[in-house]
């Protein structure tokens, strides 16, 4: 545990942002991802599909909340922007490769997972 007279010890800052999510929390919102990057394999391109949030709760006030939770998990270094950079993708890509889905859209599933959205926003 670090003392206060540490001199390797440093403080952590927390900052939580309220969010304001849509007036039907069972509107589903989907996103398709090609991890082969649309080649076709025998004349098929495959896809997988995924819930994501819903694109009007990702405001800049959501996306610094997802900055400063990929940042708390080491997975971003960059600045608390509140714009979904190419940094940021590359640190959702990161965040979700390690959980076993290799692909830079955030999915419901990281979001809720990194605490910036409901467990229960309607079903599949």
């Amino acid at each position: 545990m670090a003392q206060a007279t540490d001199v390797d010890a440093s403080r952590a800052r927390v900052e939580t942002a309220s969010l304001t999510l849509p007036a039907s929390p069972n509107r589903a919102c989907w996103a398709r991802y090609s991890t082969s990057g649309a080649a076709p394999t025998n004349g098929v391109i495959e896809e997988t599909a995924f819930r994501v949030p819903c694109p009007e709760t990702v405001t800049s006030v959501f996306v610094a909340s997802l900055q400063r939770a990929l940042q708390a998990r080491d997975y971003y270094s960059g600045p608390i922007t509140g714009r979904p950079d190419s940094a940021t993708r590359d640190a959702v890509r990161a965040f979700q490769r390690a959980t076993g889905f290799d692909s830079p859209i955030l999915t419901l599933e990281t979001a809720q997972r990194l605490g910036l959205s409901p467990r229960d926003f309607g079903r599949n």
